[in-house]
């Protein structure tokens, strides 16, 4: 059943300026929760604490973990935080994120695309109440993500609250009524907050990693397709059915594929091999892009009647070209040369000798390291060896004669 109005719990006033910086992590974090509670089929609410920071009008949300719920059956939404547990959990993710200086600034919840719902108010003042006066709310819509598009707007709206007076009790009855002196009692209602997405360094390694895993991911096929097929015939009017063996040599080839699972190594030297692959065709079609627009330039570009604009746009109906780009191609074409070499002959005596250095000294490094192994074992020897020798001359060497042998000292006298 649809509103017929729109949601009391949303506030008409103006934005406060405010704004939040969304990092993906809590995305993940989020979804993860959500994935892991639909399996389990659980009946609680899904609610989680949000760690951030907060620096003037600028809220930053960079981590998420999920809360434990208590039963109350006398509030609407029937479940509230569990303030042991929850304070607990709160103050060890301080704790492990104490170099980074985050502390709790909202939770978030699924909610309808209308907005809150008074279900959220019972938690929602237990936050303001206990932790944060100013918590906001990130509220994720799952029904959006069903309509999602390429490029298109997240799933989720955030939200601040806002105190406003209560005007749902005017009179329009047009009854004369006792005046009260005091002032309108507030309400708390929700106003959204315009956000964006940031992506620090060490979070761009996670979601490379978790980009790279669905290279593993085999598409399964179907198996009841029917393989293709030809037909023969023998020159006696018998005609058959006969199956293509390239294409079942290629399913077969697949299907080994499929069975393959790449090594971390493998898949980090399979996506640099595919990003510069990438590279190599943008490269390729700008550079057909430039030659294209060479070939487009008209044979009476070259006549002194031409006057250049100074614009960069071009006319599709005369293709005249614009002497801007032709400047920067030209200035592109002149800079060619400081990355290839004009004499390739002493670019290459000069790439050997610095291999060759390198070389030598990566030589001299492992024949030093060598020397210094073979120092230490001359000098464990000769320990081992002169113990040997004082208790071979004392005698009480066990399981040898008690006379002694001349040394080394005596043999070379």
């Amino acid at each position: 059943m649809e509103a017929s109005g729109p949601n009391p719990l949303i506030s008409s006033q103006k934005s406060s300026q405010l704004h939040a910086v969304l990092h993906p992590l809590v995305l993940l974090t989020i979804s993860d929760y959500i994935t892991r509670h639909t399996l389990r089929q659980q009946s609680v609410p899904i609610i989680g604490a949000l760690l951030g920071q907060q620096n003037g009008r600028e809220i930053t949300i960079e981590h998420a973990f999920d809360c434990h719920l208590i039963e109350a059956p006398e509030e609407e939404g029937g479940y509230l935080l569990d303030n042991v547990k929850f304070t607990a959990r709160l103050e060890q993710m301080i704790t492990v994120h104490k170099d980074r200086q985050l502390d709790f600034v909202g939770w978030y919840t699924l909610l309808p695309a209308g907005g809150p719902t008074p279900t959220v108010l019972p938690i929602h003042n237990q936050i303001l109440q206990g932790w944060n006066e100013s918590a906001v709310l990130l509220g994720f819509q799952p029904q959006e993500v069903l309509n999602h598009s390429v490029g298109g707007k997240l799933p989720l709206i955030i939200y601040e609250s806002n105190y406003e007076a209560d005007d749902s009790k005017a009179d329009h009855d047009g009854e004369d009524k006792k005046m009260d002196d005091g002032e309108p009692p507030l309400r708390l209602k929700f106003r959204e907050v315009p956000y964006s997405v940031e992506t620090d360094e060490t979070e761009m390694i996670s979601m490379n990693y978790i980009a790279s895993g669905g290279g593993n991911a085999a598409a399964v096929a179907s198996k009841d397709a029917q393989p293709a097929r030809s037909v023969e015939s023998n020159g006696k009017g018998k005609r058959r059915l006969v199956e293509s063996e390239r294409e079942s040599s290629a399913d077969i080839l697949q299907d080994e594929e499929s069975t393959v699972t790449l090594t971390r190594e493998e898949e980090e030297t399979l996506a640099a091999l595919t990003a510069k692959a990438n590279a190599v065709k943008m490269l390729q079609s700008r550079i057909q892009l430039l030659i294209a627009y060479l070939d487009s330039i008209p044979a009476s570009f070259g006549s002194k009647e031409y006057v250049d604009d100074g614009s960069m746009d071009t006319d599709a109906s005369t293709m005249a070209p614009s002497l801007t780009v032709l400047r920067e191609i030209k200035a592109l074409t002149g800079r060619l040369g400081l990355v290839i070499p004009s004499d390739d002959e002493s670019f290459n005596k000069e790439m050997a000798s610095e291999k060759n250095d390198v070389d030598t000294i990566n030589l001299l490094s492992t024949l030093m390291q060598s020397i210094g192994q073979a120092r230490e074992v001359g000098k464990k020897f000769g320990i081992v060896d002169g113990c040997k020798a004082n208790q071979q001359r004392r005698g009480d060497y066990p399981g040898t004669p008690t006379f002694s042998l001349p040394g080394t000292s005596e043999l070379l006298m």
